[in-house]
């Protein structure tokens, strides 16, 4: 089961008054958490957290010589190698272009460009599936509904959602198997995910559709044990 991180969680690690929090690969972190996250002033990384934090800010010492001497030996190289690699496979999702948006700022409308939506990496728990998703709302702007994009290609996998979901096809192909029956869905197609049902996610090709789902903490409500 993946571990899941909610805003209780992000305030519980507030009151520590730590500022980093290391989290293991696949780590899930709702909407919420993240608002909550950004409020406190918390960042998460992906890997193991290091043994001496101050070690890895030290400079190296040149001796007479001019030769580096060793690093501290507190300090494990393959630990440090594996949090780059990790770091550097999350910089296309960190580098995320801003969406292009305009809100009024007294009553919270808002109008997103969907041209301008570009997704990030989505963990459905095998790493050969490609699906992306990045919701156009924060929890704040919106409390009872979340909404956004999610693509997938090639991919296909399971998913039982604790709440209700709207499917709207913007391009390609989305096919939901339920209760053994293949459903099938192109561009201008509405698909309606009733609460606690389970369903299987495909595409024999790729596809981009819109979502929404009630309530807004779908992330916190979904079944994510395989």
């Amino acid at each position: 089961m993946k571990t899941l991180i909610t805003a209780n969680d992000v305030k519980s690690l507030a009151s520590t008054g730590k500022k980093t929090h290391y989290i293991e690969p696949g780590t899930i972190i709702t909407p919420a958490a993240r608002d909550a996250a950004s409020e406190w002033g918390i960042t998460f990384e992906t890997g193991t957290a290091p043994k001496d934090p101050s070690a890895c800010t030290q400079p190296f010492i040149m001796d007479s010589q001019a030769e580096t001497k060793s690093a501290p030996r507190d300090v494990d190289p393959a630990m440090i190698s594996k949090i780059v690699l990790e770091v550097m496979a999350r910089l296309p999702q960190l580098s995320l272009p801003p969406m292009e948006r305009e809100v009024d700022p007294e009553t919270g409308f808002a109008l997103i460009k969907g041209s301008s939506v570009v997704c990030e990496e989505f963990n459905t728990g095998n790493p050969k599936d490609k699906v992306g998703i990045r919701e156009i709302l924060t929890i704040k702007e919106s409390p009872n509904m979340a909404a956004g994009f999610m693509t997938i290609e090639d991919s296909t996998f399971d998913f039982h959602l604790k709440y209700d979901e709207f499917d709207y096809v913007v391009e390609g192909t989305l096919e939901f198997i339920v209760n053994g029956k293949k459903y099938t869905g192109h561009p201008g197609d509405v698909f309606f995910i009733p609460r606690d049902t389970k369903v299987t996610f495909t595409t024999p090709d790729k596809c981009r559709y819109f979502f929404v789902t009630y309530p807004a903490n779908w992330a916190e409500l979904a079944d994510y044990q395989k």
